[in-house]
Formats: structure tokens, C-alpha cells, sequence
């Protein structure tokens, strides 16, 4: 089948063995390579689109993600291998009842553009990744994140963040101190969304992902 998805998903490359549960609620975007393996999963099949993936963003190999409400990845993020993004939990409020007959909850999980996510992440819940942050290896994010960011650990937490005044990065020590910063920051606030993506778009030399970087089955 993924030799196939070219011709659903044009301008994407896939590597071997990638698999798309509820394709006709999967959007991904132009330049985009899906790695190896990886699994990408709708629970809630129906008329809207529940996993969108936007474009020149690479998935690393072994990655799985599943939206069961929905799941927004904006351009240019980068995800290394294994990393697990879902907003569904499995329900097990009845201890007699098997778990996998008990339903599952849903939210809302939205990567913004040009985030960079290391190996083994786990992103779950509903929670957003602000534009332009970096989550370390090994991390587990279970609450929002503020663009231009830097955070890790289990549960990840800010540990710098770029002040547009000093542009610079500041290292974070503490909750208290975020806040602080965070509220010096509307002084200088980060560009909004969209005007980054416009950004992203102008500065960017990249416009497809090749397929060798996600496997493909390649070597050079």
C-alpha cells in the first residue's frame, strides 16, 4: 500500500511499511516524509479531517500518531524516531468490564510549525507545542508548551526560552520565573502564527523532504 500513497498524497514521500488507519481524515501537506514504519491512526471516522500534517514536515521512523479528536502538526516540524503523539486514552473507570470495551476520550493536540521533537517524545492529552520549540529526548509533554521553547523531562518542563527583546535564550529556573518571563514577554511578544509560517515559507531552502531520510529502503 505505501507505494500507493503517492498517488492519494502527492509531493509526499513514504518510507516502507507505513500504515494509515481512516485515510479520508488524514490531510498531509506538500514536501512531507513519513519514516519507516511508522502508524498513523484516526479513531473517530467521519466527514472531517482529524490528523492534519502540514507541509515539508519529516515524521521519523517508528513514530505513531492517533487523533481521536484531532491532531494538528504545522509546517516544518522536525520528529525524530519513536515519537508518540496521541489525545485518546483508553477508559477504565469499570474494573469489570475489559478496558478495550469501555470507549476512549478525545481532545486536541496542535504542534505548531517548526517544532523539533527528539527521540522517544510522547506528546498526550490536550495540550499545544508552541511554533518554534525544541523537546528533548526521553521527554513526555502532558501541558502546553509556550512558543520558542525549550523544555524536557517527565513531565517536560520549560527550561529556556527565546526573549525577543535580548534575542536571546534564557534559561528558565523555576515555574515562578516562566511566569515572570512569560509576562515580560507581551512586551516583545513572539510573531503570531501564521506571520512565522509566512517566515518559515520565505527563509526556508527546503521544499521536499526526500524519501532516504525517512528509510525508503535506500542507501547512498
Amino acid at each position: 500500500m505505501t507505494n500507493d500513497f503517492a498517488k492519494i498524497y502527492p509531493g509526499v514521500n513514504f518510507g516502507n511499511e507505513v500504515q494509515l488507519i481512516g485515510m479520508a481524515n488524514i490531510e498531509i501537506g506538500y514536501g512531507t516524509c513519513i519514516g519507516d514504519h511508522t502508524w498513523i491512526n484516526v479513531c473517530h471516522r467521519d466527514e472531517k479531517i482529524r490528523a492534519k500534517i502540514g507541509s515539508c514536515v519529516l515524521i521519523g521512523r517508528s513514530s505513531m500518531l492517533s487523533a481521536g479528536g484531532y491532531l494538528e502538526i504545522g509546517d516544518y516540524c522536525l520528529f525524530a524516531p519513536r515519537v508518540f503523539v496521541s489525545d485518546a486514552n483508553h477508559i477504565f473507570d469499570n474494573i469489570m468490564l475489559p478496558y478495550i470495551d469501555q470507549g476512549a476520550t478525545s481532545g486536541t493536540i496542535i504542534i505548531e510549525e517548526n517544532c523539533w521533537l527528539g527521540t522517544n517524545v510522547s506528546v498526550i492529552g490536550n495540550v499545544t507545542v508552541g511554533r518554534g520549540s525544541v523537546i528533548g529526548a526521553n521527554s513526555v509533554v502532558t501541558r502546553d508548551i509556550p512558543p520558542f521553547s525549550v523544555a524536557f523531562g517527565s513531565p517536560a518542563c520549560v527550561r529556556k526560552i527565546f526573549d525577543f527583546k535580548s534575542t536571546q535564550w534564557i534559561k528558565i529556573d523555576g515555574e515562578e520565573h516562566l511566569k515572570e518571563i512569560l509576562a515580560e514577554r507581551e512586551k516583545n511578544p513572539p510573531p503570531p502564527r501564521e506571520a512565522y509560517r509566512r517566515i518559515l515559507h520565505k527563509n526556508s531552502r527546503t521544499k521536499i523532504i526526500p524519501a532516504i531520510v525517512g528509510g525508503g529502503g535506500m542507501s547512498i
